[in-house]
């Protein structure tokens, strides 16, 4: 390869990076609209599939796999606002109690270490004045997507509706794309839908499973609001690392508040640790397997790359997105050492599996046949 020829692929190749993040941005609430209504039209489709072999019609299957998902959002959506009002009514003498514990603490300093409440309270609000000055802005990039998804819930349904509707019509266009030098085009699709399904609807009962965990354990402890905190960590794991944090934080925090004794935000630190252990270990790798597994150095790139562009929504579609396009990867060849990075693989795979452009593979040199006998 010539410098010429070197130097204009490189030109290609940060064109098409620098489009696709001005368009994944600037058009970011027509994508998300149809990025959330996949995902949810891949988890519907066997659903309907199945409404249609018993005889109904295609619209009926889709309109029944539809229903019955508003359904199951408005009945969640349901009991976390019945959770989150008893939580508000709870409220006022939730902050009297943290104002009381706060002029405990600020005591117990002023007599350990000698310093006055009058200073401690000046070092606070000059550390939350910083805070505020540096995160307000990336406070609101991070949650600027959410009001683009907020909008856009009530076309979901019609979208997915249709998307469930129109399945053969998308697979005849994918038949009739027909085959590239990677295969044909529906398989790799075909491939794509079956492992995205398989992953989200993984994802989905492990949040199911942590949620219960969790929440048993803090009925256990008999802390307030546990089916309330207990499935907020569960759906706070959807975003790895940074979700875990926050959901460990707020179980501790409401034990420190509304229990006397300080063993009750060290037992929600062991029903934390406890269910992380057994999510990270057995639920996981279990249920969703390692099919679209992404290493956790392309999942912090692609929590802080989708939070960057499109909010705190971004951060939870982050990690579905970044296995989908690993399974796009490694469904076709030229593409296998882009899927490679991003997963999880621990041993290094064999030269025959990725074929480096720039690698002239020899064949094996045949061994000489023996030569002929002399008379």
């Amino acid at each position: 390869m010539s410098d010429n020829e070197g130097l204009k692929r490189y030109v290609l190749t940060l064109a098409a990076i620098v489009l696709s993040v001005l368009v994944l941005y600037h058009g970011k609430d027509l994508i998300l609209l149809f990025v959330m209504s996949g995902l949810l039209a891949f988890l519907l489709l066997p659903l309907a599939r199945k409404v249609e072999s018993v005889g109904l019609p295609r619209w009926a299957g889709a309109l029944f796999a539809t229903v019955l998902m508003l359904f199951v959002v408005l009945g969640t959506f349901f009991l976390a606002g019945w959770q989150l009002t008893r939580f508000g009514n709870d409220l006022p003498a939730l902050q009297a109690t943290f104002t009381e514990k706060g002029q405990a603490l600020q005591r117990l300093i002023e007599e350990r270490a000698h310093i006055s409440q009058r200073d401690q309270l000046q070092w606070f609000n000059d550390r939350v004045a910083d805070l505020a000055s540096s995160g307000g802005g990336i406070l609101v990039d991070l949650f600027s997507g959410t009001g683009a998804v907020l909008s856009a819930i009530v076309p979901i349904p019609i979208i997915v509706f249709l998307l469930l509707l129109l399945k053969d019509k998308f697979r005849t266009f994918f038949t009739q794309l027909g085959r590239t030098r990677e295969g044909m085009v529906l398989d790799i699709m075909l491939n794509v839908s079956k492992l995205s399904r398989k992953y989200l609807r993984g994802v989905l009962l492990v949040i199911l499973i942590l949620g219960t965990l969790s929440s048993l354990g803090f009925l256990l402890l008999g802390l307030k609001y546990a089916v309330l905190l207990g499935f907020t960590i569960g759906f706070l794991n959807v975003i790895p690392y940074v979700g875990v944090l926050i959901g460990s934080l707020l179980p501790i925090l409401i034990a420190l508040v509304t229990k006397d004794s300080m063993m009750y935000a060290v037992g929600a630190l062991g029903v934390c640790l406890v269910t992380q252990f057994l999510e990270n270990n057995f639920i996981t790798p279990k249920i969703v397997g390692s099919s679209v597994s992404v290493n956790p150095l392309a999942s912090i790139a692609a929590l802080i790359g989708f939070g960057l562009l499109w909010g705190v929504v971004g951060m939870v579609l982050a990690i579905p997105i970044t296995g989908m396009f690993k399974i796009v990867c490694d469904s076709i060849p030229s593409l296998k050492p882009y899927g490679y990075i991003l997963g999880e693989d621990v041993d290094y795979p064999d030269e025959q599996q990725i074929h480096l452009p720039f690698i002239n593979p020899r064949k094996p040199k045949r061994a000489p046949s023996p030569a002929p006998p002399r008379d």
